[in-house]
């Protein structure tokens, strides 16, 4: 099984925030703070855990969205 691409976290954040502020219901969010929820080299293993300011509820649909498609293609580095 080939290993996930690694990025540090602020790169993380600046593709989540390129992507939520391409989209209408999620453009207003400027700050997405990621946390690690495995250890690296396990797939994926972040996730977010504050987006500011927070989006309305079909906003939030969207950022997790959007979000878990970021999650999907890279990990957290070390």
């Amino acid at each position: 099984m080939e290993q996930m691409p690694h990025r540090a976290a602020e790169e993380l954040e600046q593709e989540c925030l390129r992507l939520l502020q391409a989209n209408m219901t999620t453009r207003e969010i400027s700050r997405v703070g990621i946390i690690r929820t495995h250890p690296a080299g396990t797939g994926p293993n972040w996730t977010y855990g504050e987006l500011y300011p927070e989006p309305t509820p079909m906003g939030k649909v969207d950022a997790d969205q959007i979000i878990a498609a970021v999650a999907g293609r890279w990990a957290l580095a070390d």
